[in-house]
């Protein structure tokens, strides 16, 4: 199988400062804190922590899927795909992003976004889905708010049952 590789997409959310990362945790150390916990991460419009999360990736042990959106992207981040250890994925308006119930609408994705799930049936459905259309490795994101770090630990679960 396909390698499949997940994050959450509102990595910044106020939500996750009382759910997930300690509140005493300075701030430019949740990127890190983050990866070690998932390997993909995304860099949205409104982040404005892109210095942080570029010298965290120079320093990454592993490598991690980036989807940065356009707004975000500059010339460090060409350098970055450049090099080849990190995959990087320019989110442009034409970017394919895949999400459940939307398989036949269009062109093959390696980006996809699901909604926070508890059902494991439901979300080995979707993982399913989702790697059968991926074209190669892929990054599947958690979605909504409050962000779910639980799904994306399930999503995790069940790509190893699957071994992909």
């Amino acid at each position: 199988m396909k390698a499949v590789h997940f994050g959450i997409r509102q990595r910044l959310s106020p939500a996750l400062e009382s759910t997930f990362f300690d509140p005493e945790m300075p701030a430019e150390w949740r990127v890190a804190f983050l990866l070690n916990e998932q390997d993909a991460l995304w860099v949205g419009r409104d982040d404005d922590d892109v210095d942080t999360v570029l010298a965290e990736l120079t320093d990454a042990p592993s490598p991690v899927v980036v989807v940065v959106d356009e707004t975000r992207w500059s010339p460090a981040w060409e350098w970055l795909a450049q090099d080849g250890f990190h995959r990087v994925i320019r989110l442009q308006d034409g970017t394919a992003i895949w999400r459940p119930g939307e398989e036949g609408a269009g062109r093959a994705a390696t980006v996809g976004l699901v909604p926070a799930n508890a059902d494991a049936g439901q979300l080995s459905a979707w993982l399913k889905a989702f790697v059968g259309q991926c074209p190669e490795q892929g990054a599947l994101f958690v979605d909504g708010e409050p962000p779910s770090m639980a799904t994306v630990e399930r999503l995790q679960t069940l790509a190893e049952l699957m071994g992909t």
